[in-house]
C-alpha cells in the first residue's frame, strides 16, 4: 500500500495556485473574477492509494474550465457558499444541502461563489471500478457514470468525507496509518457506488445470476441440442446470464478447464463412442462422425483425436 501523504499552500497568485492545483487534480483553466471579494487561496490536502480529501478555499469568484477527468471522479461538497456546474451534459447548483458527483469522463465548468469553502473527494477510477466489478460478479464493459446532483439530506456521500476528515484530523501531523486508509476507501467506493445513483445502478438491483450447477445444466443442455453446431463462448453467457469470465471461473472449478475446451472434450468422446459402435464396414465414414458432432475440419480434427486418445480415428473404427 503505498503512503498517505499530506500538504497544503495558500498564495493570492492565482498563476501559483493554477499551477499547484494543476497536480492536485488535473488540467484546466481558471478565470478570476477580480470586480468581487480578493482571490486568496488556501489549499489543504491529504491522499495517497487511489483516495484523497482536497480542501479549497479561493476567497474570489472564479470559473473553472475542467479537462475530462480520465482517471478519477469526484465528489465535491461545499460546506460554506455554494457552486453551478455543468458536466456531461447535466446541471447543478451545489451548496450545503446538494454535493455534487463528476465522473471519469467528459469536460467540466464550474462557477464558483465568492467565499466557497468546498471538500473534494478523489477516487482513482480503476479502485472503483474494481469494487464495481465485485458487487456486480463481472468486469463492467464501460465506464461508470455517476449523476451529478447528490442531495445531502440522506447522507450517503457526506458521511464517508466526514469520517475520512475526522481519520485524518485524529491522526496528526504523520496523517492515517496505510491500512486505515485503505479502509476508508474500500468505504467510500462502496458508499458511492450502493448510495448514489449511477449507469450500473439498475445492474446491481438486478436478481443474482444463477448457482454454478445451473450455468453447468444449461451449457450441456445447449451442447446437447444442437451438436453440429457447438456454442461460442458469448452465446454461453449470453444464454446462461452470467459474464464469460464468471462462466469460466465455473467450469475451471468444476472440471479443471474453460466451458468451450470442456464441450470440445466431450464430443471428441462422443466421436469416439460412436466409432467404437459402427462397423468397420459400414458406408458411414469417420468425416461423417465428425460432422455430426461439429468438427467441420479434418485436420484439425484427426489431430485432436490422436492427441487425446493415442490413435488416429481411423484405427479407432477399424477395431
Amino acid at each position: 500500500m503505498a503512503a498517505v501523504l499530506r500538504g497544503g499552500f495558500r498564495t493570492d497568485d492565482p498563476e501559483d495556485a493554477h499551477e499547484r492545483t494543476e497536480k492536485l487534480m488535473t488540467g484546466h483553466r481558471m478565470t478570476v473574477d477580480r470586480r468581487g471579494a480578493p482571490f486568496r487561496a488556501d489549499v489543504g490536502w491529504v491522499g495517497g492509494d487511489g483516495l484523497g480529501l482536497l480542501r479549497f478555499s479561493y476567497g474570489a469568484e472564479v470559473e473553472i474550465r475542467s479537462h475530462p477527468l480520465d482517471d478519477f471522479a469526484t465528489v465535491h461538497l461545499p460546506s460554506r457558499g455554494g457552486f453551478r456546474a455543468e458536466h456531461r451534459g447535466m446541471r447543478v447548483r451545489a451548496d450545503r444541502t446538494t454535493g455534487a458527483v463528476f465522473s471519469s469522463s467528459g469536460p467540466l465548468t464550474m462557477q464558483w461563489d465568492p467565499g466557497l469553502e468546498l471538500l473534494v473527494l478523489k477516487i482513482a477510477r480503476d479502485d472503483l471500478e474494481r469494487e464495481l466489478a465485485t458487487l456486480l460478479g463481472r468486469a463492467p464493459e464501460r465506464p461508470v457514470a455517476f449523476d451529478l446532483e447528490a442531495p445531502r439530506v440522506r447522507g450517503a456521500l457526506g458521511g464517508p468525507a466526514e469520517l475520512v476528515r475526522s481519520t485524518c484530523a485524529a491522526a496528526g501531523a504523520e496523517g492515517p496509518p496505510a491500512r486505515v486508509w485503505s479502509s476508508l476507501k474500500t468505504l467510500v467506493c462502496t458508499t458511492l457506488l450502493l448510495g448514489h445513483p449511477h449507469s450500473f445502478s439498475e445492474a446491481l438491483r438486478a436478481p443474482a445470476p444463477p448457482a454454478s450447477s445451473t450455468v453447468v445444466r444449461r451449457v450441456l443442455d445447449r451442447a446437447a441440442e444442437d451438436p453440429a453446431c457447438p456454442p461460442t463462448a458469448p452465446e454461453l453467457a449470453r444464454l446462461t446470464g452470467v459474464s464469460e469470465r464468471t462462466l469460466r471461473t465455473i467450469f475451471h472449478a468444476e472440471f479443471g478447464v474453460g466451458p468451450v475446451t470442456y464441450l470440445r472434450r466431450r464430443r471428441l468422446d462422443a466421436v469416439r463412442a460412436d466409432l467404437l459402435a459402427l462397423d468397420p464396414g459400414a458406408a458411414t465414414t469417420v468425416a461423417d462422425v465428425a460432422h455430426r458432432h461439429g468438427f467441420a475440419h479434418a485436420g484439425r480434427f484427426a489431430a485432436e483425436y490422436r492427441a487425446r486418445f493415442g490413435e488416429t480415428p481411423s484405427a479407432t473404427l477399424g477395431r
